[in-house]
């Protein structure tokens, strides 16, 4: 470790935590009493709450107090209230919302089974759940860890294990999540992350930038804005959400990006295509429901038995999947 980096530190600080941390914390009444969650601070700028009984999703984020995530009417919700079959009065929304693990999109029946909207891994409560801030290594560093179960009796056996790793001094965020197939029978696989951009970041000035290929609207209502697809609006009343397609296209590193900029504000989430190959868009200048969507995924958000068309992806039994997503905040 770079000592002068560490002994600065200890020299200037009793607790390590006046700079960098990782405090865990239960929330206290509504429909989030109960809820355990860990904020993070970076130590320049970057903070953001991690919701250990929310799949370890990521609620409010903001970079040197100003806020760039986006908050439903729902607010925080306990797991204790998720309904896959209310899916949108538990959907906070926050900075990332993971949809999954065998569905997203619309309700649909498919194969005999009745699945809701996006999937139920986002109601999920982390196991094994535990976070440090690791001294030890060149750079200071939080890490944060817990494990998903999906599973039932005669069905599917699901595990996603999921770390997300922040070092002192830097803006960014590493999420890895591998998703293992404990089950002796294959299983369907459809993962998209529902990151969540809103104001003060997203305002009429905003800018929406890519490396992926854009391929189409989804339907006619984003056909109505797709020149306008990289570009935001002030609030308006009554506003239908527009989504776009794109593929993702690796650059010399292996990754392709997609951000937000507002001035001098901003962030570029990196995927591998090769994990994730689709790219969602999801705009809504709504009033009251004022986001951006930049959702990463290996499907489209149609629901199941629309994605065979376009080619289901599965999980062998005994076998895994790894997706790693890196986000550069500025």
């Amino acid at each position: 470790m770079d000592n002068t980096l560490r002994s600065n530190l200890y020299k200037y600080t009793g607790d390590i935590s006046q700079v960098f941390y990782a405090k865990k914390y239960k929330c206290c009444g509504g429909k989030a009493d109960g809820m355990m969650a860990v904020e993070i601070s970076s130590g320049a700028g970057l903070q953001f709450t991690v919701l250990a009984d929310r799949a370890m999703d990521i609620g409010q984020l903001s970079f040197k107090g100003v806020n760039y995530s986006y908050s439903t009417k729902a607010g925080y919700v306990s797991p204790v209230y998720f309904d896959y079959k209310e899916w949108g009065k538990s959907f906070g929304a926050g900075f990332l919302t993971t949809c999954g693990l065998t569905q997203v999109g619309p309700p649909c029946e498919c194969d005999g089974e009745c699945l809701g909207l996006h999937g139920e891994i986002s109601g999920v409560p982390a196991e094994d759940f535990c976070s440090e801030v690791n001294m030890d290594e060149d750079i200071p560093e939080i890490i944060v860890k817990g494990k998903m179960r999906i599973g039932q009796i005669f069905g599917q056996n699901l595990r996603m294990t999921r770390e997300i790793r922040v070092k002192y001094g830097i803006n960014n965020i590493h999420i890895k999540d591998i998703v293992e197939n404990r089950d002796g029978n294959q299983c369907p696989y459809m993962i998209m992350y529902h990151f969540n951009m809103g104001y003060p970041l997203l305002t009429e000035n905003a800018q929406f930038s890519t490396s992926a290929k854009y391929i189409r609207p989804r339907d006619s209502e984003a056909k109505k804005g797709e020149d306008n697809r990289a570009t935001f609006e002030k609030p308006q009343l009554n506003f239908k959400e527009q989504v776009y397609y794109y593929r993702n296209i690796a650059n010399d590193q292996g990754l392709s990006y997609t951000g937000i900029i507002n001035g001098n504000m901003g962030l570029k989430i990196w995927v591998n295509p090769k994990q994730l190959p689709n790219l969602i868009q999801w705009k809504n200048p709504g009033v009251g429901d004022y986001v951006m969507g930049i959702e990463p995924a290996n499907c489209f958000p149609e629901g199941r038995a629309k994605q065979k068309e376009y080619g289901l992806d599965f999980i062998e039994p005994c076998s895994k999947k790894v997706q790693e997503i890196y986000i550069d905040i500025f």
